[in-house]
């Protein structure tokens, strides 16, 4: 699913980044979608603040790989 070699830290920040394609910021009375830049920069600071809070979920951890589906 991810490449090996990614914290879960990165991971979850892809993931927020990703949930965020559909979000809409409000610029003088118009909806407008957010760009790439700022659904990262949203998702950074997310991931930030949850480390700044002690990371019990130890984001800084490689995150674990799914294995291939055997057939």
């Amino acid at each position: 699913m991810f490449l090996s070699g990614m914290t879960k830290g990165e991971v979850l920040k892809y993931a927020i980044a990703f949930a965020l394609r559909r979000s809409r910021k409000i610029v003088r009375g118009l909806k407008e979608g957010l760009n790439e830049d700022e659904r990262y920069a949203v998702a950074d600071h997310a991931v930030a603040q949850l480390k700044e809070r002690g990371d019990p979920w130890r984001l800084n951890e490689e995150a674990p790989t799914a294995k291939p589906p055997s057939t």
